[in-house]
């Protein structure tokens, strides 16, 4: 096992792979810096137990801590195993009686790696501006359920999404302080906390809404007032039932116009399912191939700066809905998604189907249609709902239930 003295400098440089990267230290027996595959740094030292079995303790992120200042632990807690003592409960011991920024910390550097990049961002944005200014300064082992309560009212009278999402990510922080020793076991505050019911939204766009929305659009855009990015963007998201995140990230490298397909490795299911492959139907592929020509980055819909997603679709969306005759209500971007599934079970597809096209957890269900071939039914459904899409789109008023005839087929 080759070892080298871990300075800051080598730490930084170590490249992720598709495994966890470890390089040891020449200095202190057992020390080592592990790199994971999404980037995230952390030191730790490795001890042999009499028994022969091996344990590892978690020093913290290199993003905290330092080469030389990790090392120093690493030090401290070799001399702790030396002397038969367990380094892992003297470690856990110095944590005790932890406030909740120490907690967040352990979190960062033991737990946050294993997230989704999207979930890392949505959990520390929660963090930042929910949980640490509310109880960042309050012992782990003094927070209770009536501070919870607190926190969760005040949270829900402006924001109750986030309000039940807070509870979620504090629960999880509990339940990391149980396991490291901080609290004792099945204390965990936010265990059944009464969360509020939220209305689930069932908005769905008709064909003469769907007419409305493009010509809102395209009058924004001649007048310059609707960047022509957003604009395909929200058409992409129509005509796929994509989120909003999936198409503002896809990347050219990561369409195929000769297959007729795109991927998507970062995924509201990603870490359970892999990378997911849907096909490109026809509308998709002219907004695409409109886009090509336009290209300015690695991302199909950019932003301001390069290779960064466009920001503000929200405040372009409501610029939409202020147009005279638009008249949309309340509707979001998200509403498209809803719509396009709906639009699918209404052509006759079943809704498995529909499901996997939008990229929804189904489990067994969700591995055998995905296992499809991409020309065969998942391709039909994806063709015959952008088909129906595009014709109200263009202000048509297509018939619901009824499948439109594209130009090859009306050709054949």
């Amino acid at each position: 096992m080759e070892t080298v003295k871990l300075t800051d400098t080598r730490v930084r440089s170590i490249q992720p792979g598709k495994v966890i990267v470890r390089r040891w230290d020449s200095v202190v027996a057992g020390f080592y810096v592990r790199v994971h595959p999404g980037g995230a740094r952390s030191y730790a030292i490795q001890f042999q137990r009499p028994s022969g079995s091996k344990v590892q303790v978690t020093i913290g992120s290199a993003d905290v801590w330092t080469a030389e200042a990790a090392r120093e632990q690493a030090r401290k807690l070799r001399e702790v195993h030396d002397a038969g003592k367990d380094a892992r409960a003297h470690l856990q011991g110095e944590r005790n009686s932890k406030d909740v920024t120490a907690l967040v910390k352990v979190w960062k550097d033991d737990y946050r790696a294993k997230l989704k990049p999207s979930t890392q961002r949505s959990h520390d944005s929660i963090i930042k501006t929910v949980i640490l200014p509310a109880v960042g300064t309050r012992l782990v082992k003094d927070l209770d359920r009536s501070s919870i309560k607190d926190l969760y009212r005040r949270e829900a009278k402006k924001h109750p999404t986030q309000a039940n999402r807070t509870i979620e990510i504090l629960s999880k922080l509990m339940s990391i302080a149980e396991d490291e020793g901080w609290r004792p076991l099945q204390s965990n505050p936010c265990f059944r906390f009464p969360k509020q019911r939220l209305q689930t939204c069932k908005r769905i766009l008709t064909a003469a809404e769907l007419g409305r929305l493009e010509s809102s659009m395209h009058s924004l855009e001649e007048a310059g007032k609707l960047d022509r990015i957003a604009a395909d963007l929200i058409r992409f998201l129509a005509l796929s039932g994509l989120r909003a995140g999936e198409a503002g990230n896809l990347r050219w490298q990561d369409v195929n116009l000769d297959q007729g397909t795109m991927t998507f490795h970062d995924h509201k299911t990603s870490v359970n399912k892999g990378a997911k492959v849907l096909p490109l139907n026809a509308p998709l592929r002219t907004i695409l191939k409109r886009r090509a020509g336009d290209r300015l980055g690695n991302l199909v819909f950019p932003g301001l700066v390069k290779d960064r997603p466009i920001q503000g679709l929200r405040h372009m969306w409501l610029r939409i809905l202020a147009v005279e005759n638009c008249e949309l209500g309340e509707a979001t971007p998200h509403d498209l998604r809803r719509t396009f599934m709906s639009v699918s079970v209404e052509l006759g597809y079943p809704p498995a189907i529909g499901d996997t096209l939008l990229g929804h957890s189904l489990g067994k269900i969700q591995d055998v249609y995905t296992r499809l071939s991409m020309d065969g039914i998942l391709r039909n459904a994806s063709e015959d709902t952008s088909a129906w899409i595009a014709a109200a789109l263009r202000g048509e008023n297509p018939k619901s239930g009824t499948k439109i005839l594209t130009a090859e087929a009306k050709q054949a």
